[in-house]
């Protein structure tokens, strides 16, 4: 038998909208569970993000009204967020590791003067949103903060699925002048695409990641041993259970890239988990999101490093008394 479960509904406002390929992004809504369990409570956070394949935040909230009646209830398949919530709330907490972290820069040219910002912080990795403003553009933009970076610092683009074939020939052009600053290009052509992809990874040697392409019913099956050869960009709070999920990416975990989906620190918490039980994880984690909101739900701070003492001195409970 479950122990009792309760569930906060929140609704986080970006300091400033969020631009990518897909659109402008202003409030990120989601839910925290508290479940009871021996000795004390576990917490999970549902972070929906249905462009990405996942369940609706009102399909959620269906579910989590009908669970907080009858604990037990089974997750269904097509509820992700709420599996990974769900079983993450009912897991001991296991030994802890810092991370790399990758610094996130704005779209458009705002970059260009962050990446700086960034690099002086002590970052070593970043990442750059693309198709939001002309091609054109971008590619000059592209070319100007690769020239400008510091030996050792590499750049991820990501380009949420918005280009072209054409258009992504344009950037494997540029970003193939570059292979010691260039990471790797991130779902540069939509879900469906990934023999395309691969062929042009193979052709470029230009490392292209699969993000989009990991989640829904039809994702699985990209993270099977030998199913791609480049990075796979892991948006745990999508991909339901997490012991699962850790199991799934045991065999691939030096592909691995953890990606935040702009969760609350208990949501981050639990995805850091899945890093935790997988040794071979070495990649900076997508995690330069906490000052993307003026509140106090992410008690992290943005640094180049999550560090295991400041992991340590994080207590879900404080977050979920604050909402």
């Amino acid at each position: 038998m479950s122990g009792q479960i309760a569930v906060k509904p929140y609704a986080r406002r970006f300091c400033e909208p969020l631009r990518t390929a897909r659109g402008s992004w202003a409030l990120r809504k989601g839910f925290l569970l508290r479940v009871e369990r021996e000795g004390g409570y576990g917490y999970g956070e549902v972070a929906p993000l249905p462009e990405f394949g996942s369940e609706t935040v009102s399909s959620a909230e269906a579910f989590l009204e009908a669970l907080e009646a009858s604990p037990d209830l089974a997750v269904p398949d097509d509820l992700p967020c709420c599996a990974f919530a769900l079983s993450a709330a009912r897991l001991p907490r296991p030994s802890l590791r810092s991370y790399s972290v990758s610094g996130l820069l704005s779209a458009g040219a705002e970059a260009l003067g962050q990446s700086a910002q960034k690099l002086a912080a002590g970052y070593r990795s970043l990442k750059w949103k693309i198709g939001v403003a002309p091609i054109e553009e971008e590619l000059r933009i592209a070319e100007r903060l690769l020239k400008s970076l510091d030996g050792g610092v590499r750049v991820r683009f990501d380009a949420n699925g918005s280009l072209s074939t054409a258009q992504l020939e344009s950037w494997l052009a540029v970003l193939g002048q570059f292979p010691g600053q260039v990471d790797y290009l991130e779902q540069p052509l939509p879900c469906g695409e990934e023999a395309v992809m691969q062929r042009y990874l193979e052709a470029s040697g230009v490392e292209i990641a699969l993000d989009e392409s990991l989640n829904g019913p039809d994702g699985q099956r990209w993270m099977a041993p030998g199913a791609w050869s480049g990075p796979l960009v892991i948006k745990a709070p999508l991909m339901g259970d997490v012991v699962k999920l850790a199991e799934r990416l045991e065999p691939v975990a030096r592909q691995v890239v953890l990606s935040s989906v702009f969760e609350t620190g208990v949501g981050l918490e639990n995805s850091l988990r899945i890093a935790d039980s997988l040794a071979a994880v070495h990649r900076p984690i997508g995690f330069d999101t906490m000052h993307a909101f003026d509140d106090a739900l992410s008690p992290l701070v943005s640094e180049p490093e999550i560090c295991v003492e400041a992991r340590r001195a994080y207590t879900p409970e404080q977050i979920w008394n604050l909402i």
